[in-house]
């Protein structure tokens, strides 16, 4: 018996959610054009990136909101929520991010934004790591 995938789970962010179901903090996973998207709420801004880390696709619905950064439920990889900047590793790449407006007691995610034309330095990590126990 095949097992078919129906593409990512959740709600059609496209024809937006209520906006009383995306409370300050709250984060929802669903979808927009196939992709699994991540919206979230801090205080009056509202958010929209790629729901899976860009490590080892950890499930950032299930992560930890700090201030305007997502951090991976795994390996605490860290987002920002306004550029999907990848801010400590072991995230290897940036997410990608939608506009988001409310309309009409609703939250939209509208259109994905390009990616930030910028140079970095790197990622900036802990000056030591010590592994225990990788055999």
């Amino acid at each position: 018996m095949a097992v078919e995938d129906d593409g990512p789970a959740g709600p059609d962010l496209r024809q937006g959610i209520p906006a009383a179901d995306l409370p300050d903090g709250g984060m929802v996973v669903g979808q927009v054009d196939g992709e699994a998207v991540l919206l979230v709420r801090c205080g009056e801004r509202r958010f929209a990136i790629g729901a899976a880390c860009s490590h080892y696709s950890g499930p950032l619905g299930e992560g930890l909101v700090v201030g305007d950064t997502v951090r991976c439920p795994w390996h605490h990889a860290c987002f920002s929520l306004s550029t999907g900047e990848a801010l400590r590793p072991p995230a290897l790449n940036d997410l990608p991010c939608w506009e988001v407006e409310q309309r009409d007691g609703r939250v939209i995610v509208g259109a994905k934004r390009p990616p930030a034309s910028r140079r970095r330095a790197g990622i900036r990590g802990p000056g030591r790591v010590l592994i225990i126990g990788g055999g």
